[in-house]
């Protein structure tokens, strides 16, 4: 009876002020309250569906968190495999956790500093005669490509999957495994692509999952790395609630709601998978 009450308080506690929030987004939205309300109303769910940068701004927010989460998992996969066969790089493998000491809003800033064409690397490239001018520079920071944000990105989240991989090939004995597998006859690439690679994504797939949400809604790196448009959908909300013209609030109510069934959605076709597989 106590463990099921701890686990009730808990619940109202975490899920309450979500649920209580989403309701209050769904009934804004749908002009049931609200500084302007006028009764029910579609009005603003159909304006919301005729703006373009809505649209635009999930599948930017996609396509940032895939972009970001193969590069991050492709690197942390390789550098878990490097510290797996040579156990003699502790030194190096304890640098990992430096980044994990960087906020986004810090790690923003830094790489800022040295991706933007008045920054450090900028600087040295023209000392060393690399460039002529600023203007030579490519422009890694506010680029077309979101160069800066998925760097940013890969370097806040790829030391946390190298630690997890890592961890999780001591956990599951990879050392011994690969030494089976040389011994009937497989080499180091095919134990790679064909064990060590599916193996850790099997056994870390809901951490990935729950990366690749949080990914999604993303907000710091993209506001000061980012350009105006495209912009995820966070700040595609946050424009439309803070904005002066009170006709907008509604819309980013809207995009609240589309969001947050977005995220839903996610979780329940994750767990389905999961249970199906169990």
């Amino acid at each position: 009876m106590r463990k099921k009450t701890i686990i009730l308080i808990y619940v109202l506690v975490t899920l309450g002020p979500l649920a209580l929030g989403l309701s209050y987004s769904i009934r804004y939205s749908f002009g049931l309250t609200g500084l302007m309300n006028e009764g029910f109303t579609l009005t603003h769910w159909i304006k919301l569906c005729k703006e373009s940068d809505a649209l635009y701004s999930l599948g930017y927010s996609a396509w940032l968190t895939i972009i970001s989460m193969l590069l991050t998992l492709g690197l942390s996969l390789m550098l878990s495999w490097w510290f797996v066969r040579r156990k003699g790089a502790n030194g190096l493998f304890k640098s990992l956790f430096l980044p994990m000491l960087f906020p986004p809003l810090v790690a923003a800033f830094a790489w800022f500093y040295l991706l933007s064409p008045g920054g450090i690397i900028s600087r040295m490239a023209y000392h060393l005669h690399i460039t002529n001018a600023i203007d030579d520079f490519p422009r890694w920071t506010n680029d077309n490509y979101s160069i800066g944000i998925v760097i940013t990105h890969v370097f806040l989240i790829f030391p946390i999957f190298t630690l997890l991989f890592t961890a999780q090939a001591q956990k599951e004995r990879v050392s011994e495994l690969m030494n089976a597998a040389l011994t009937l006859g497989s080499s180091k690439i095919q134990f790679l692509k064909r064990i060590y690679i599916p193996l850790l994504l099997l056994k870390t797939r809901p951490v990935i999952w729950l990366y690749g949400i949080f990914l999604l809604g993303t907000y710091e790196v993209p506001l000061l790395l980012g350009q105006s448009s495209p912009r995820p959908v966070t700040l595609f909300i946050t424009d439309k609630l803070t904005r002066f013209d009170l006709k907008d609030i509604p819309v980013g109510h809207a995009m609240v709601v589309v969001y947050t069934l977005l995220v839903l959605v996610v979780i329940a076709l994750f767990v389905r998978k999961k249970q199906h597989l169990i």
